[in-house]
C-alpha cells in the first residue's frame, strides 16, 4: 500500500519529515514500501518536487529538503510499486504544470491511455497507471467550468473500468483535493482528514505507524491547517473521508466533501 500525507495551511508553513532510524518497526513498516518517496510543494508560486526511487529507509535527502522548505501546501508520497519499474519517473508526486498528485491504488492503464487526447498522451514519461490517472484527470478538468466538475466527469468514468483503489491527493497550488474509493478492502484503501486550528492544543508531531516516519512543525502550531493522511496520525479527531467523497480545502479553508454518483 502507498502512502499519502498532504498539509494546507492559511500561512506557509514548515514541516519536518523525520526518519526514526534503528527502531524495529521502522525496518519492518518501511520494507512494506520500498520503492520511492517524494514530497511537492510551492515556492513563490511555483511547484517544486522531490523525489527519489529508493526506500525511505535509505534516503538521506528527505530530511535536508523537508527541513528547508515552506509552502501553503506539502504533498508527499511513499510508494510500493504495482504498475511500472523502480524509477525516478515513476515516482510521486507527478507534476504537470502548475499541478501535482499522487495516488493509492491501481487503474486500467491501458483503457484510460486509450481516452487521452494527444496532448496528454504525449505528457505520459514513465509507466505508471498512476501517471495516466493524473493526465486524464487534468483533461476532463480542463474541459469542464469547474475542477469539482471535471474530476466527477473523469471518476464516473474510470469507476466503470477495473480498478482496485482511486485514493488522490491533488493541488494546483491554490486548493487541495483528495478523493477516496475502492472496489474492494476498503479499510486497506484509507483516507483520513484533521482540521487544526492556532489553538489547538499539544505537541506538533505526527506519527506513521506505517513507514514510521515523524512528522514534525515548528510553525503549525500558529496557523491553520488541514490534514490528509493515508492514515490516523494522532489520537486527534481525525475523519474519515467517505468511500466514492471528493474532499476540497480552497483559500477560505473549510473542508467541503461532495459525493460522486
Amino acid at each position: 500500500m502507498c502512502r499519502l500525507f498532504a498539509i494546507k495551511a492559511n500561512k506557509q508553513v514548515d514541516i519536518e519529515f523525520s526518519v526514526i532510524k534503528g527502531s524495529k518497526s521502522f525496518r519492518t513498516f518501511g520494507n512494506k514500501n520500498p520503492d520511492g518517496w517524494g514530497m511537492g510543494w510551492y515556492k513563490e508560486g511555483k511547484p517544486r518536487v522531490k523525489k527519489e526511487p529508493l526506500c525511505i529507509v535509505k534516503s538521506g535527502e528527505i530530511e535536508p529538503v523537508a527541513t528547508s522548505a515552506r509552502s501553503e501546501i506539502f504533498i508527499s508520497h511513499i510508494r510500493r510499486a504495482t504498475t511500472g519499474e523502480r524509477s525516478l519517473v515513476n515516482c510521486h508526486p507527478f507534476q504537470s504544470g502548475r499541478w501535482l498528485f499522487a495516488h493509492n491504488g491501481c487503474v486500467d492503464r491501458e483503457d484510460l491511455m486509450s481516452r487521452l487526447d494527444g496532448q496528454y498522451r504525449a505528457s505520459i514519461q514513465g509507466q505508471t497507471d498512476s501517471e495516466v490517472y493524473f493526465q486524464w484527470l487534468l483533461q476532463n478538468i480542463e474541459q469542464e467550468e469547474s475542477v469539482q466538475k471535471g474530476l466527477a466527469a473523469a471518476l464516473k468514468q474510470v469507476r466503470v473500468s477495473s480498478f482496485t483503489g482511486l485514493n488522490f491527493i491533488l493541488t494546483d497550488g491554490a486548493s487541495v483535493y483528495a478523493y477516496r474509493d475502492a472496489s474492494k478492502d476498503a479499510q486497506y484503501y484509507s483516507l483520513f482528514y484533521l482540521c487544526r486550528n492556532p489553538q489547538t492544543p499539544g505537541p506538533l508531531e505526527f506519527r506513521s505507524k506505517e513507514v514510521d516516519v515523524l512528522f514534525q512543525s515548528k510553525s503549525l502550531q500558529e496557523e491553520q491547517a488541514i490534514l490528509i493522511c493515508s492514515e490516523k496520525l494522532s489520537d486527534e479527531d481525525w475523519k474519515e473521508i467517505p468511500l466514492g467523497s471528493l474532499l476540497s480545502i480552497s483559500k477560505d479553508m473549510i473542508p467541503r466533501l461532495m459525493e460522486i454518483k
